[in-house]
């Protein structure tokens, strides 16, 4: 009994978790910060080797990184994602192709059951909501650790697939959109009829006259004036997307309309 304990212990200090968080670039959120310590502290106090990783790339780095060592073979890594909801499931879609048998845990906004589903069918082993204990956090993960779901991870799968295999999506009702790299921008209620009416026609292009009928269906106005009122929503909604440093993938039809001309994924939105 003494030495299955002794050999767990030993097969925990090999482990490495993998922490996907925006806040770690945020020095003015000191509350956040803090949080993030307390949870590093707690961790390594069970001989985890803590790698803090700011956007989606680092973790799949960490990920290629981890399969290339040998002292790491035969585990698979530990993954706690606490992003938004969105760049959650989005960065546990992708290991879940790369690495089949890693653990990942993720936060979600809430606990209801269109939520969990999206968490469970993105790839996720476990899950939690707000702003939980550190303590907690070291239970859950051991938890799913304990569940069996940790197997290897083939280095070759990882460096096969680059980058990861997802596009542009809608989320949380078409009121945001995630671009491809994970990057979150809330949308106006014109914009998010705009992009609606475009992802939901075929070949995701439309004339003029069927987007100001989908997004201004009552509005004499827009009727009148319609054309115009999209040009000026369209350029805004370019420089919503420069100031996030994006390029908007939508294109001018010149005299006819706009086509959606970036790779998009149709996922239920939460």
């Amino acid at each position: 009994m003494g030495k299955r304990r002794i050999g767990e212990a030993v097969q925990v200090k090999q482990l490495t978790l993998i922490w996907f968080d925006p806040l770690l670039n945020d020095a003015q959120d000191l509350g956040a910060q803090r949080y993030i310590q307390d949870v590093q502290y707690h961790l390594k106090g069970y001989g985890l080797t803590f790698a803090p990783c700011a956007d989606p790339d680092a973790v799949y780095r960490q990920v290629a990184a981890l399969a290339t060592k040998s002292s790491a073979k035969g585990l698979s890594p530990l993954v706690l994602l606490n992003a938004n909801f969105a760049q959650n499931c989005m960065v546990a879609q992708y290991l879940r192709v790369v690495a089949p048998g890693a653990c990942i845990v993720l936060r979600t906004p809430n606990y209801t059951e269109q939520t969990l589903m999206r968490a469970l069918q993105s790839g996720a082993d476990g899950y939690f909501s707000g702003e939980v204990s550190p303590h907690f956090l070291s239970t859950l993960l051991f938890s799913r650790m304990r569940s069996g779901t940790c197997n290897a991870v083939s280095p070759e799968h990882v460096e096969a697939k680059a980058q990861p295999p997802h596009g542009w999506s809608l989320v949380e009702q078409a009121w945001a959109i995630v671009s491809p790299e994970g990057t979150y921008i809330r949308l106006t209620s014109t914009e998010r009829a705009f992009l609606m009416a475009l992802s939901n026609q075929p070949e995701m292009s439309a004339a003029h006259r069927v987007l100001i009928e989908q997004i201004w269906p009552d509005s004499k106005e827009a009727q009148e004036n319609g054309r115009e009122r999209l040009s000026v929503m369209v350029n805004r909604l370019r420089q919503k997307f420069k100031a996030n440093e994006l390029a908007l993938p939508i294109r001018t039809i010149h005299g006819k309309g706009y086509m959606f001309c970036g790779p998009f994924l149709r996922l239920e939105a939460v």
